[in-house]
């Protein structure tokens, strides 16, 4: 597990149409973190625009993503 790999955030949806927000590798190999997809749920409301518009915001302050196994 390396913190060291860039991530970056991606608006995905589910099979209902809903979106949500995936925190991937910024390469094509497979995530440091066991393989792992985080992910952030957003409220139903929330349209895909809106999600864009959140995942573009994030992107652009994103330093890196971490985890902590307690």
């Amino acid at each position: 597990m390396s913190p060291d790999q860039d991530h970056r955030c991606t608006v995905q949806t589910k099979m209902d149409g809903r979106p949500y927000l995936a925190f991937e590798p910024s390469s094509r190999v497979s995530s440091s973190y066991s393989n792992s997809l985080f992910t952030l749920d957003l409220l139903p409301d929330v349209s895909l625009a809106s999600a864009e518009r959140l995942c573009r915001a994030i992107n652009a302050r994103l330093q890196g993503v971490s985890t902590t196994v307690f």
